[in-house]
């Protein structure tokens, strides 16, 4: 396991992945533009802790957790890190800029890691010499909690660079996958979307309330995608039946590359969802802090049943 890793940028990912590593007893230092943005994080990931100790899911006590964190507003405290990952704003310029920094600060044998689902490594990488060492690990909202990491290689990265990455993952509690092409929104992304359409052009098509359609999901396939992908549902519901069932709906499932249209009447009337009171459900008189926590509570519990099913 590497013992010292970096993370540039405090905001809602970065300081869930930082808070990923330090609670596996890794120790942390992580970079943002102000000591504003770094006491944010803080104290969000002060609060995060609480949870696992409400349930009793902490290795280390939340004050071991804290001290394996170092807050910085400089790159230069990256230096002596195995391992770094970005999560900064999904520009590419940008990204490009600090990978090159980061080639000529870092020690040879430190790994560069990129959070996006979004951007090419390959483009990101552009400007680097040690090509073999950079990788794509990205993560799930909110990373300290859910298991996935979508592990991606670029052409020259090499197999020890992604061996490594893929093993401390694991010892971190994470689930990896491998992802072997470099297309836009990687694996789960690219899934979630497709289910979004269809969900949205039932929404338009006024079939069911929002409320019906996520509990169409949570209650339905969602239920049981908790503990067997789509591929071995199929498997275990017959592929003959899967496939003539197929066959019939697949002529009606949604196929649109148009923007979804009630997500598009909602943005334009400026109803942007919890984070300013009002999306296709009502926040109002509810602050954003307290609804993520909320979430986040019952997430938490889905995961330490999930490790209780999988002993």
């Amino acid at each position: 396991m590497f013992k010292n890793v970096g993370v540039v940028g405090a905001g809602t990912m970065g300081h869930g992945i930082a808070l990923a590593y330090a609670k596996a007893g890794v120790k942390v230092t992580i970079v943002d533009l102000t000591e504003d943005i770094l006491n944010r994080a803080l104290e969000k990931m002060s609060h995060n802790l609480d949870i696992f100790v409400e349930e009793g899911m902490l290795k280390f006590s939340k004050e071991e957790v804290l001290r394996n964190i170092t807050f910085s507003t400089e790159n230069k405290d990256l230096k002596d890190c195995e391992f770094v990952i970005e999560t900064i704003i999904e520009n590419l310029g940008i990204k490009q800029k600090l990978f090159k920094e980061l080639d000529e600060l870092c020690e040879p044998y430190t790994i560069l890691a990129s959070n996006t689902s979004s951007l090419r490594l390959s483009d990101i990488a552009k400007d680097v010499k040690r090509k073999d060492k950079v990788i794509l690990t990205h993560f799930f909202n909110p990373a300290h909690i859910i298991p996935l990491v979508e592990l991606l290689k670029h052409s020259e990265t090499s197999d020890q660079t992604y061996d490594s990455v893929k093993a401390f993952y694991e010892e971190c509690g994470k689930e990896t996958i491998l992802v072997n092409k470099e297309l836009p929104g990687l694996v789960a992304n690219r899934i979630q979307i497709a289910m979004a359409r269809e969900v949205f052009s039932l929404l338009d098509q006024q079939v069911a309330s929002p409320k019906d359609i996520d509990k169409a999901m949570t209650a339905g396939p969602g239920f049981r995608l908790s503990i067997s992908g789509v591929i071995e549902i199929a498997d275990l519901g017959g592929l003959d039946v899967w496939n003539t069932v197929s066959n019939y709906l697949v002529q009606f499932i949604e196929s649109s590359r148009e923007p979804f249209k009630p997500l598009v009447e909602k943005v334009e009337k400026g109803e942007f969802g919890a984070k300013n009171g009002k999306g296709f459900y009502d926040y109002s008189g509810q602050g954003l802090d307290d609804i993520m926590l909320k979430r986040d509570k019952k997430l938490v519990k889905q995961l330490k049943f999930m490790d209780q099913i999988k002993q």
